[in-house]
């Protein structure tokens, strides 16, 4: 996690390390020869959607049928693929010398709701076909749910604390009340045998705060004996009621 001023643009994330074996997962505010370079020579990986003014130049494909797109801008070749067929292909960016980024690199395109969805990637093994690289990307959205969870579920949105202290207090609170009712839900996934998803985030947050507003008191000085009991009471109590809708009335008229 980086915590920066919420005005800084997107742009001017530093997130990358030097720390090889890492996946990033971009969004396109996030596309940039510069990261991938970056990414590439730290020994890491990174799935990035490809972005509209991007005209990748495929220089080698993996299927047979597409052999004759070798040489030619994509712009060219969308209208000559066929839908039902993945495209794998090796190509450079276009303008990639101005950030010295010479290196071949994966394109990937799915057709998926009636438009082609492009992806570059450094990741080369087999064993990722195209399916999987769009699966991968497609786990970026865990993200985007997770802000809408501790923002507007949690309360997050709305900071108190005028200072820098206070502020990264009011964060990592919500992180481990986050992290906390996320557990709880894993548990009750494994008592029940239901998926996580499943359960309602909204619901289980709110069963775990009910549990420690009126038991906040005795927390703190009983045993662990004690402490693993309670955890569990939580675990039982949204293995009932912490279910979606749909999921609670399939689960009570189950056998």
């Amino acid at each position: 996690m980086q915590v920066t001023e919420s005005k800084r643009h997107d742009s001017r994330f530093y997130g990358i390390t030097n720390e090889p074996n890492i996946l990033y997962l971009f969004d396109l505010a996030y596309f940039s020869f510069y990261r991938f370079k970056k990414i590439i020579e730290a020994g890491s990986f990174f799935v990035s959607r490809l972005k509209s003014c991007c005209d990748p130049l495929i220089v080698a494909v993996e299927q047979n049928q597409w052999k004759h797109l070798i040489g030619k801008k994509l712009s060219e070749v969308i209208p000559l693929l066929n839908p039902d067929i993945p495209l794998d292909a090796t190509v450079k960016l276009s303008n990639a010398k101005q950030s010295k980024l010479n290196h071949e690199l994966r394109l990937v395109g799915i057709f998926h709701e009636g438009v082609w969805r492009f992806y570059i990637t450094n990741i080369i093994e087999k064993l990722f076909t195209p399916m999987v690289i769009y699966q991968l990307y497609a786990k970026r959205w865990t993200v985007e749910i997770f802000f809408n969870e501790i923002k507007n579920v949690l309360s997050l949105e709305h900071i108190m604390s005028k200072n820098r202290n206070g502020i990264m207090v009011e964060i990592y609170s919500a992180l481990i009340y986050y992290l906390l009712t996320r557990i709880v839900i894993s548990l009750s996934s494994q008592q029940t045998g239901l998926p996580l998803t499943s359960y309602s985030f909204k619901r289980s947050a709110e069963i775990v705060k009910a549990f420690f507003t009126t038991h906040i008191a005795q927390i703190f000085v009983q045993t662990k004996a004690y402490l693993v009991s309670f955890i569990q009471h939580i675990v039982e109590a949204v293995s009932a009621v912490g279910l979606k809708d749909k999921h609670y009335i399939r689960y009570c008229n189950s056998p």
